[in-house]
């Protein structure tokens, strides 16, 4: 639940103007900090947690004295608000400046993860998401391994840690693609590289805890190790498609994108992708979720241009494998997506069907489509001859 407070919680108001004194004079009277740790112990949460918001104001005035009340606040406050508002705020002011120790911090709170602070959250874990936008800014953005290692711990259990892997890849959507724009410089590049570890990372780990969840479920296992594998796979799946749109709205393949910042803005950049993203769309291919594969079959159509050919049998690799089994072709959206891809190719690339093979797996996904009932993917596939001549 929120914190809240009205007009007659007087001790809210004056923590919040020992907050705006302590920026301009705390160095001149020292007792604004002594007041401002009163106010970290008092019993009102919203009260706290104005101090704790706003603790950074103490850093030029009273560093020592700020770090130790950070260290109350992450390893003795009680409500996860305050700790997660903490983190995202005044915390946050100091990672460049001090990453060691905010690291420090940071370890002390994810301690807690297995003690206090590690109950069941309904609805989304703000602690858990504070954790996964700090570990995209301190190892993703400035490359400290230690929180490279706290994410292959997290990686291995998405059911717990969903909220903080998802964080960390929404914060670094941009960051995906830094490498492709006109003018990337080293440091982009190098942030880019390290965002794309790990996702990897993550991926590599929700597939492999999705298979082992999937055998489960359609196996004899008794029904307790069932319902404990279904929370695994959602889990899993959930944290894959959660990834997947972070690539599919990053890129610019979203028809209505509005993002002036696209991802892959031309031929060149869509082509570099494929070459330095196989694994990675291979991962996300392995999906059994139709939401996930359709995402993945719109930004394979997105980077037609960067290698027809390449992209034409990924997408046949997905249609007449996974796609088949979990029964994609049912879909309206995936008719509509692949006669729309189809029809592209025919006008822009027919030359690639001069092979044979390749041909046949054209018309291999056509009947795939046609044998359901899709009108339009049964006109197309009678058509073929005609098109080709």
């Amino acid at each position: 639940m929120s914190i809240h407070w009205g007009n007659w919680d007087v001790r809210v108001y004056a923590a919040e103007a020992l907050v705006s004194l302590a920026s301009r004079f705390a160095v001149e009277h020292p007792t604004i900090a002594d007041r401002l740790q009163t106010c970290l112990a008092d019993p009102a949460p919203a009260v706290r947690l104005q101090v704790a918001q706003n603790l950074q104001v103490l850093f030029l005035a009273a560093p020592e004295r700020m770090w130790a009340m950070a260290e109350q606040i992450v390893t003795s406050e009680t409500d996860a608000e305050i700790i997660s508002t903490f983190l995202s705020n005044a915390l946050r002011r100091l990672s460049r400046s001090e990453p060691e120790r905010c690291e420090a911090l940071l370890g002390m709170v994810k301690d807690r993860l297995d003690g206090d602070l590690g109950g069941d959250y309904p609805g989304r874990n703000d602690i858990l998401e504070s954790l996964g936008g700090w570990t995209a800014q301190l190892y993703a953005g400035q490359g400290r391994t230690l929180t490279r290692t706290w994410l292959e711990e997290w990686s291995v259990d998405p059911a717990r840690y969903r909220d903080l892997l998802d964080a960390f890849t929404s914060s670094l959507r941009g960051a995906f693609f830094d490498r492709y724009a006109p003018a990337a410089h080293a440091n982009a590049c190098a942030m880019c590289d390290r965002a794309q570890e790990g996702l990897s990372l993550i991926l590599a780990s929700a597939t492999t805890t999705a298979a082992e969840a999937y055998r489960t479920l359609t196996s004899g296992a008794p029904e307790d190790d069932k319902r404990e594998a279904e929370q695994h796979y959602r889990a899993a799946e959930m944290v894959i498609n959660h990834a997947m749109n972070q690539l599919y709205f990053g890129s610019g393949a979203h028809a209505n994108n509005q993002d002036t910042a696209v991802g892959l803005p031309d031929a060149a950049a869509k082509s570099r992708f494929l070459s330095e993203y196989p694994a990675i769309l291979a991962l996300l291919g392995r999906s059994r979720e139709p939401s996930t594969l359709h995402h993945l079959i719109e930004l394979y159509e997105f980077l037609i241009p960067g290698n027809p050919v390449t992209v034409f049998e990924a997408i046949h690799a997905i249609l007449l494998g996974r796609g088949e089994e979990e029964g994609y072709h049912y879909e309206s959206l995936g008719s509509t997506a692949v006669v729309r891809i189809v029809q592209r190719y025919i006008a822009d690339y027919r030359a690639i069907f001069e092979d044979e093979g390749r041909r046949g797996r054209l018309i291999a996904i056509l009947q795939l489509f046609s044998e359901v009932g899709w009108p339009d993917a049964l006109k197309l596939l009678y058509q073929l001859p005609d098109l080709f001549r």
